[in-house]
């Protein structure tokens, strides 16, 4: 089955969807394919690569200012909790 009836068969598929709920899935997954998921959070939820370029720059800035915490600080917040 090449490329264009592949489209045509899930087009038809789609306008024959009558559960909301299918529907709404289907859009969540329109969704993650248009933003381009490159990675996700400790969450599990799914971040695009705009955002983590964003977090990429944030980081850097923290880091340029002085606003992070080392390996060893975090094992002593560790120790002490």
């Amino acid at each position: 089955m090449n490329i264009a009836a592949k489209k045509i068969e899930l087009m038809d598929w789609l306008l024959h969807i009558n559960d909301e709920s299918k529907l709404k899935k289907v859009l969540a997954f329109k969704t993650i394919l248009d933003a381009e998921i490159v990675a996700y959070d400790v969450k599990g939820n799914p971040i695009s690569k705009d955002e983590y370029i964003n977090m990429v720059h944030k980081a850097d800035k923290r880091i340029s200012s002085g606003e992070y915490k080392s390996i060893d600080d975090l094992e002593k917040e560790i120790e002490n909790w």
